[in-house]
Order: structure tokens, then C-alpha cells, then sequence
């Protein structure tokens, strides 16, 4: 979301990369690279007493240098890398789609796991963890985005507004990206009261090297997602590639793997309770400055509506799945992704009830309507801003059913999506490149079409047909006052699901849309070629896109709106938490961060305390020999017979597994190395407990934890369990 700020305003607000108090919580905040240097002596100092041995300049030093420059963005996730050629790791869930794409019924690596003894065997890497960026350089672009001589400045009418600090953005991206092997972004900070240019070298040759079989990946499923204690041992190897000049490069046998400046050590030794670590990656998104409604609408409306939703989607696709080895296959990177979601949806209902979210975000509502009433030298319009914005939110919640069920089938990988996105593209291509929508501009074609070929491998027309009956049955429930004639006139209006499904069977038949070379005409395809197509699916998307247009329409409006009033009230609230001696940090937006945090247990209820740390012992103890407690026989025989090496913990007497830090994370954070105090690796961060499921909306030092794999259960797997002796000796040269 990109909020607007007056002229007036930009003088006023510091830049969220100016020097800032420290939040009273220690651990507390996500931290931008150019932020650290601002911390002040007093906090280094103390992270110093912690055990932190690397200073601000060591992560960051302001040209494109330091430790953070290893860390990578994996769309949606982050990675690490870990070694002089290339090594990188992440999570075994960030790169799920990429074992399911290279997986077949035959060779399964998403059940059996996967390792390259030598570069020739290493296989690769499609999805998300086929492509990486590595941040470069950042730079301050406020002015021209949103400052006095700006569009944005001059704009008339909210959407206006919305389109005038979206073409600013493309145009600043489309001059970094002259660049060579550059994929560049402006990011809002703060409401959008200050953008930044991230430019980032792109890297396009991604393999995977080793991924343990789902037992261990995925050990505990969605029984175990979000809870501790945890035996997770999500984690997976991958090496960037390069061309034999060292330059980035699609995929090519001729390539070599990657030779970076900067890589993090592993570190030779594990971690201990009270240890001081940070954990530096990509947090999706976080919401710690909403309205009372705005809260109230998340815990009332939207997450009990997308957990019911994941949920039915889920029995539908596990329900196909189970009649064939090939659909289970190509359904199982989706019903991880619902599954994660719907888990995710509950936690955060019972978390923001739990935490009490509505309640204190109503107490400080009225704090600060009496505060701004009490400064009369504050700007006016802060005092109208929290009304205001109460005002447009309640617009944008009509009709949000219908919406929300709406992009749900965009989103569906069906050949229904894929038709979607042609349409929209072609009707994009209509126009100059730098007026089309982000994500459909001539730099997003190769991503377009990648999509389409990994689809081919994702396909399970049973299991579409069903979800997609399934969402068109809901969006027409949810339109009765508005309706989608689209829907109404290809099934019938209020059409049972089962009606609906017919007819999409009898689309299934007459669509060509199944043959991956077709789906790639189409991302080329002109408005008028699609327009004029007899296929099913191409027809009802072009009946459907007029409607996707007007609720995209709709949306620019509430964000236009939201840039008027979401920054004056964070300048409002900030000066209300200024004047009681506390600090507002910038919300999570995907852009680089870095937590600090301790490893620490914590107690989720009177009478019990978790300690911070796992190991195989609780493995064992877990062990069903059925899903999701099914352990694959190597590595119980391993395990039982303590044939744990170099690897054992003293304190545990066993292989480490897991271990807790209060660290503040998020989505996005998935794969996040997680370093000590020297700044060598111990752990990927992977998931948060139940407690902090909420923490999106706030950090709390009691209930605030992070879950990380530790390493030395990856480098036990790879020695001990596979025999990829190699491997770790890549990931640990000196031993």
C-alpha cells in the first residue's frame, strides 16, 4: 500500500532510514540495512554485552558491501549464501515447488529427497527458488515520487494519485534496470511518507543440490505447523549458476557455478540457550499501526473467511489427489500452500483475541483523539485523519466477499488462471509499457512465461475443475446484489457446484489450453486473436475481465484515498508515542531486514515453560510411522543406534533438531539464516510459534518466538544419514 504525503509533510517526517529511539521491547523491530547505523551507541553497546561481535558497518556498509549482501530474496522467501561456488540454503517449504516441478512419479524427490553427489547430477531449480536477487544498492527516491514538484503533487482525484506515485515507480525502475542483470523495485516505508529503490543483480540458473525426503522436510505438517516443541528439519542446499564470463544467465549446461565477494561461514560450533543471534531476510508484511476497524475486520471477517475457504479447498484437492500418484503430486505444492494458510487463518483469529489487538488498538484510538484535541500546534488534518480513514475502510469493506473469492480464482493454478492472465496482458499490451499495471509490463514477460511451463507440471484438471466449481459457487452466493453476469450466463445463475462442475467438464473437453505450447502463444497473443477465440476458457475469461477491471478500478480509488490519510495518521500516532517515549519502526514491506534476538523458551500458559531447544530424541518420541509423523527409515535407524558423529549436542546428548530465539519475524522470513554473534550460521529461521501467529500486529517479549532448524541437523543428515560427505565439506571447508 503507497499512502500520500503534502509537501508540508515530507518536511516534517523524518526518513525511516533517519536515526530513530529504540523500541522499548529490546528484541524488537525489523530493520532496514541503512537503519542500523542509527541504532545509537547505546543499543550496540548493549547487543555488545549480548555476545554481538560485528558492527553496523560488518551488515551493511552503505556502497553494496557487508554480510547482508548474502542474503537472498527468493520471492516470498530468503536464502543464504553459504559457500565460495554458489551454495545457498533455504527452507525444505521455499523450495517445495521447486522438488515438486523436478519430481515425477517415477523419480519422486519430494517423498524420498534428493542429492547431487557430484555438479553434473545437480538437477533445476523451477518456482520460486528458481530465480534470486541480491540487493545492490539502495537509495532514497521520496522526492520523486511523492515530493512538491511531483505528479503526485499535482494529481486531482484519488485514483490519480494512486497512478501518479505507480508511473513514478515504474519510471525510476525502468532506468535502473538499464542496467545489465538488474531486477529493480521502489518500496513505500512508513505509509509511503518515504520510498526507497532497491536495485538488485537477478540471477536466472538456480539448481538444487540436496533436499531431504518430506519425513524430515515436512516432519509434523500442519499438526505441527505454527507449535513447539518442533522436529522440523526444513532445510534445503541449492547453487546459483552463472555464464562461463561470470555474468548472470538462464539455464545452460555450459554454465558455472556462481563465485560471490561476500558468502556467510557456517559456524563450526552450535548455539545455546541465551546466545545473541540476528536473523536478516525478506518479512512479507506486518500491520502494527491499523485502526480499530482495520483490526477488527482481520479478526472478524477476513482470516475466519480465508481459513473456511483453505480449508473446503483443501478436501477437495487431498480428496483427488488420493485417486492417483501423479495428481497427489502435482496438487501438493497448492495443499501445502492452503494448508499453511488455513493453520496461519486460525492462529491469527485466536491470537488477536487473545492479545487483546481490538481492545488496545481502541484504547489508543482514544488516546490520541484526546491528544491531537490537546496540540493545537499539530497540523489540522491529523486530527480529521483518523476519521477519515475509519471512513474509506469502511467503503472498501462492501462487497468484500465478493472480491475476496474473486481473486481466489485468479489465483488458482487452472487453465481458467492461465486464460486470465493472457487476457489481462493482452489488454495491458494496448497500452504504453510504463502505463501498464505492474507485473504486465515487457520486463514481466519472461516470468509469464516461465509460469505457463512450470504449470504444465502443476495441471491436475480433476482437482481444478472441483476448486474452481467450487469458488465460482461462492463468488455467485457472494454477488447476489452485485452479480457476475460472466459467471451467470456460461453456468446458470445460483448454479448448484455440481451443475457448475459439469459444465466446466464439458470445457475441459474443448479447451486446448492443457498444451503448454498454446499457453505460450497466448502471453504473446494480441486483444484482438484472444477476443476472437472459440476456446471455452479464453471466452469466459474475456466475458469475466471487465468485472476483474472494475475491482481493480475500485481498489486504486481506497489505495489513492489511503495515500492522503494513512501517512498523517502515522505521523499522528507517531507523535503520540514520541511524546510517552516511544518509537515507531517501519512495517515489514519485503524489503531487507534485520531482527536481533536471543535464543529464549518461553511459557504459552500457567504451569507450563518450553525450553528453547530440540533434538532427535523428540523425533523418536513423536514417531507414528504415518503421516505427518513418518520418519523415513534411514534416518530412524540412524538415530536409534546414536550413530550421531560430530554432531551431538553435550548439553542434549543428541543431535540438535531446532531451537527458539525471540526473534521479530514474519512471512517472507522463511529461510532466514539465523547467525551468532560472529555472523556465521547456526539456523534457518522457518515458522512462529502459535502464540506469536498474531505477531503481525504486534511484538510481545513474553510470547514472541521464532522457530529455527538448526544447522547441525542439515549437516547430520547430509554426513551421516546420505553420505554427501562432500557437501558439508563445501559448507565446511576448515573441517
Amino acid at each position: 500500500m503507497t499512502p500520500r504525503l503534502r509537501s508540508a509533510l515530507l518536511l516534517l517526517c523524518a526518513s525511516a532510514f533517519l536515526p530513530v529511539p529504540s523500541p522499548a521491547s529490546a528484541d524488537e523491530g525489523q530493520w532496514p540495512p541503512e537503519a542500523l547505523a542509527t541504532l545509537g551507541t547505546a543499543r550496540w553497546g548493549e547487543l555488545s554485552s549480548r555476545g554481538l561481535a560485528v558492527t553496523a558497518k560488518d551488515l551493511w556498509d552503505g556502497q553494496g558491501g557487508g554480510l547482508l549482501t548474502a542474503v537472498l530474496g527468493l520471492g516470498g522467501c530468503t536464502g543464504a549464501l553459504v559457500s565460495e561456488e554458489g551454495l545457498f540454503l533455504t527452507n525444505h517449504h521455499c523450495a517445495f515447488s521447486a522438488i515438486q516441478l523436478a519430481s515425477t512419479p517415477e523419480k519422486n524427490y519430494l517423498r524420498d529427497g534428493f542429492v547431487a553427489r557430484t555438479r553434473a547430477e545437480e538437477v533445476e531449480a523451477r518456482g520460486g527458488a528458481g530465480r534470486v536477487l541480491i540487493l545492490s544498492r539502495l537509495v532514497d527516491v521520496t522526492d520523486r515520487v511523492r515530493g512538491p514538484k511531483s505528479a503526485f503533487a499535482k494529481a486531482k482525484g484519488d485514483a490519480a494519485r494512486f497512478e501518479a506515485v505507480e508511473r513514478a515507480k515504474k519510471e525510476i525502475v525502468a532506468e535502473c534496470e538499464k542496467a545489465p542483470d538488474r531486477r529493480c523495485a521502489v518500496a513505500a516505508f512508513e505509509d509511503g511518507r518515504t520510498f526507497r529503490l532497491m536495485e538488485q543483480v537477478e540471477f536466472r540458473d538456480v539448481r538444487l543440490v540436496y533436499a531431504p525426503p518430506r519425513g524430515v522436510g515436512d516432519f509434523g505438517g500442519e499438526e505441527d505447523n505454527f507449535r513447539w516443541p518442533r522436529h522440523t528439519g526444513d532445510f534445503t542446499v541449492l547453487r546459483v549458476y552463472v555464464s562461463p564470463d561470470g555474468k548472470p544467465a538462464p539455464f545452460s549446461k555450459e554454465n558455472v557455478p556462481y563465485r560471490p565477494k561476500t558468502w556467510l561461514k557456517v559456524a563450526s560450533k552450535g548455539i545455546a540457550e541465551g546466545d545473541v543471534v540476528m536473523i536478516a531476510g525478506y518479512p512479507g508484511r506486518t500491520q502494527r499501526y491499523l485502526t480499530p476497524s482495520a483490526v477488527a475486520n482481520q479478526e472478524k471477517w477476513f482470516y475466519p473467511l480465508r481459513g473456511r475457504t483453505f480449508s473446503d479447498l483443501i478436501a477437495i484437492l487431498e480428496t483427488e489427489g488420493r485417486k492417483d500418484p501423479d495428481t497427489g503430486l502435482r496438487v501438493a505444492s497448492a495443499i501445502k500452500s492452503y494448508g499453511n494458510g488455513e493453520t496461519n487463518a486460525r492462529g491469527q483469529v485466536e491470537g488477536l483475541a487473545r492479545n487483546g489487538v481490538l481492545a488496545k488498538a481502541e484504547a489508543e484510538a482514544k488516546e490520541l483523539a484526546g491528544f491531537l484535541a490537546s496540540r493545537k500546534d499539530l497540523p489540522a488534518d491529523w486530527a480529521v485523519a483518523p476519521a477519515e480513514l475509519e471512513r474509506i475502510l469502511a467503503a472498501d469493506r462492501a462487497g468484500q466477499d465478493r472480491r475476496f473469492f474473486l481473486e481466489e480464482i485468479e489465483k488458482l493454478t487452472s487453465v481458467l488462471g492461465s486464460a486470465l492472465s493472457a487476457v489481462r496482458r493482452a489488454d495491458e499490451r494496448r497500452k504504453p509499457d510504463l502505463e501498464r499495471e505492474a507485473g504486465y509490463q515487457e520486463r514481466d514477460l519472461d516470468r509469464a512465461r516461465q509460469r505457463e511451463r512450470d504449470v504444465t507440471r502443476s495441471l491436475a484438471p480433476s482437482a481444478a475443475r472441483k476448486a474452481l466449481a467450487y469458488l465460482v459457487s461462492k463468488t455467485q452466493a457472494a454477488s447476489r446484489e452485485r452479480p457476475v453476469g460472466a459467471f451467470d450466463a456460461a453456468f446458470g445463475k445460483e448454479a448448484a457446484v455440481e451443475a457448475i462442475e459439469a459444465k466446466l467438464s464439458e470445457m475441459d473437453a474443448a479447451t486446448a489450453l492443457g498444451d503448454e505450447t498454446v499457453r505460450l502463444a497466448n502471453v504473446d497473443a494480441s486483444w484482438t486473436a484472444l477476443a476472437a477465440s472459440n476456446d471455452p476458457y479464453l471466452k469466459l475469461a474475456v466475458a469475466l475481465h471487465p468485472y476483474l477491471v472494475a475491482l481493480r478500478a475500485a481498489r486504486k480509488e481506497t489505495d489513492g484515498a489511503l495515500l492522503v490519510w494513512r501517512p498523517r495518521y502515522l505521523s499522528a500516532l507517531e507523535a503520540l508515542r514520541k511524546s510517552k517515549g516511544k518509537a515507531i519502526y517501519p512495517d515489514a514491506n519485503s524489503t531487507l531486514r534485520v531482527s536481533f534476538a536471543t535464543v529464549k523458551g518461553y511459557s504459552p500458559r500457567e504451569a507450563v515453560t518450553f525450553t528453547p531447544r530440540t533434538s532427535l530424541k523428540g523425533v523418536l518420541e513423536k514417531e507414528r510411522g504415518a503421516e505427518p509423523f513418518a520418519t523415513p527409515k534411514k534416518v530412524l535407524d540412524a538415530a536409534r543406534a546414536a550413530d550421531f558423529g560430530r554432531w551431538a549436542d553435550p548439553l542434549l546428548g543428541s543431535v540438535p533438531v531446532g531451537f527458539l530465539t525471540d526473534g521479530d519475524t514474519t512471512g517472507g522470513n522463511s529461510g532466514s539464516p539465523t547467525m551468532n554473534g560472529s555472523g556465521e550460521v547456526v539456523g534457518l529461521n522457518f515458522d512462529r510459534v502459535w502464540e506469536n501467529v498474531a505477531g503481525d500486529f504486534g511484538w510481545n517479549p513474553e510470547r514472541s518466538r521464532n522457530v529455527n532448524v538448526d544447522l547441525r541437523y542439515a549437516l547430520w543428515m547430509m554426513e551421516r544419514v546420505d553420505g554427501a560427505g562432500a557437501l558439508v565439506q563445501e559448507l565446511l571447508p576448515s573441517k
